[in-house]
């Protein structure tokens, strides 16, 4: 039994050193999402987003009817943190459901601040058979590449939610936490 002992204390020791992956790292699909989902990186929906812009004001100019993208962002943060900002063109996760037929056929992209509440979103429309991308860093990943907010209105604001000061955002934007 003296021999066990020391092992003991220099697992408890080691252990208490390395540091923890993030809780969906730690518990898996039980709290966090499941690998099935596909994921979009921040570079990609940026990409579809500022095509599907110069695809409208191009419509525009030529007095054409305005081409509906093949996707629609959905940000299924709370109605606090919509009413701060969104990622431009997304719709609120209410707005979605509400016309949820409208949408039909297109990839849906669920963000939230940090992709928590996107992915449990995605799981549950790819159960249902919806095509589906999560944005997996959401709005904190959007924000960390400097890219443009607006609020619900359409109006450029540099605002974003955030619940924590513990993310850093950076300067050029102004943290809301409450």
């Amino acid at each position: 039994m003296g021999f066990a002992r020391p092992h003991w204390l220099l697992f408890c020791l080691m252990l208490a050193l390395t540091p923890l992956a993030p809780a969906s790292g730690q518990f898996g699909s039980l709290f966090g999402t499941s690998s099935k989902v596909p994921t979009i990186k921040v570079e990609e929906l940026s990409k579809l987003l500022e095509q599907q812009q110069q695809a409208e004001e191009k419509a525009k100019q030529e007095g054409q009817p305005v081409p509906e993208p093949n996707f629609v962002v959905v940000d299924v943060r709370s109605e606090p943190e919509v009413n701060v900002s969104v990622i431009p063109g997304a719709i609120t996760k209410k707005a979605y459901e509400e016309n949820r037929d409208d949408y039909a056929g297109r990839v849906v992209i669920p963000y939230c601040t940090i992709g928590g509440r996107s992915g449990r979103y995605a799981q549950q429309l790819a159960d249902s058979d919806v095509p589906v991308k999560n944005f997996k860093g959401s709005i904190l990943e959007w924000v960390n590449h400097q890219l443009p907010l607006v609020t619900l209105e359409g109006k450029p604001t540099n605002r974003v939610h955030i619940y924590s000061d513990r993310y850093k955002i950076p300067e050029k934007y102004e943290a809301v936490t409450k």
